[in-house]
């Protein structure tokens, strides 16, 4: 399973008497519809959770005391998924609409603004919201999520619904913004930091710590990559380095001019020919000398190459 599965799963485990009202609100929008059977207003909904469907089911018998039945199982041809899939078109549903405030005596209300008054509202609300239409991904991990990052998403039909989703995100702090999509529109928040404290704050804990799993996965993983670059860089400089002084060695020994350097020179270049392999710490060990010492012979022999070996040097 999906990890949006997952974090649908646990936030439908138990929802608080308290929450009911404002979960079922977000809910009915964002995963359900408004239908008329012989002239009587109703409304169902699916979705491909059977836990997610049944719990929604379960909390309109609790709330209004609806007999909503056990459910159907429709094929989605387009996701190649089976939806389970909740009807309800009662004497009541008009009654069980309006007081969820999706409709009023002006008509069919597409936004939310009216039942988002506080904290707990909006919570409940953004909860239903996600349940009813979320989608979560993650970087890839253990050879599962996504390659585009962190994302989280409300897959909605209409303006009127992503404007309050927005609205209520924004107005509890969260960073989110709004991208249009055919069809309709998605409120969504990028930062992973956000989309870990959104999953706290709406119920999921567990899908908070995976996040937080992850985010330390990766941060651990990049600093990993970034020594493994800087010691390349480093192993990469002192080889041309290495082959710089080697060729310098070769051209004194070439023009006969070895022979004219002290004793220390000399032995620092032959040793520096001979073990070529050597990293200069291994090279100053193998000479007795202190590796800052060793570097300063081999920029004189360098230096004494480029000046032709002229002068003798006498250190």
């Amino acid at each position: 399973m999906s990890f949006t599965f997952d974090v649908k799963e646990e936030l439908t485990v138990k929802i608080p008497a308290e929450e009911r009202l404002a979960y079922l609100t977000g809910f009915l929008r964002a995963a359900g519809s408004l239908t008329i059977t012989d002239g009587k207003l109703g409304f169902e909904f699916s979705t491909e959770s059977t836990g997610v469907a049944r719990c929604a089911a379960k909390l309109f018998r609790t709330e209004f005391g609806c007999d909503i039945g056990e459910g159907k199982i429709r094929a989605d041809a387009l996701n190649k998924r089976d939806r389970l899939s909740f009807s309800y078109a009662g004497d009541d549903a008009e009654k069980i609409l309006a007081a969820l405030g999706i409709v009023s005596e002006s008509g069919v209300q597409f936004g939310a603004a009216e039942m988002l008054k506080g904290t707990e509202s909006k919570r409940a609300f953004l909860k239903g919201v996600f349940v009813g239409a979320g989608n979560l991904t993650v970087p890839k991990r253990h050879g599962e999520g996504s390659s585009t990052g962190y994302h989280l998403g409300f897959a909605l039909s209409n303006a009127a619904l992503a404007a309050d989703v927005e609205g209520a995100l924004l107005s509890l702090g969260f960073h989110a913004k709004i991208a249009a999509r055919r069809g309709g529109a998605v409120p969504y928040l990028k930062s992973a930091e956000e989309i870990k404290d959104f999953l706290a704050f709406i119920g999921a804990p567990k899908a908070a710590l995976k996040i937080t799993e992850i985010m330390i996965e990766k941060e651990v993983m990049s600093n990993a990559n970034r020594q493994k670059n800087c010691d390349l860089a480093n192993v990469t400089k002192q080889v041309d380095a290495a082959e710089k002084a080697i060729a310098a060695i070769d051209s004194l020994i070439a023009s006969g001019k070895l022979d004219t350097l002290n004793a220390h020179l000399k032995e620092t270049a032959l040793a520096r020919r001979e073990f070529a392999e050597d990293t200069l710490q291994e090279l100053a060990e193998r000479l007795g000398i202190t590796k800052s010492c060793l570097n300063h012979r081999l920029r004189r022999l360098t230096e004494l190459e480029r000046e032709g070996g002229n002068e003798r040097e006498n250190r």
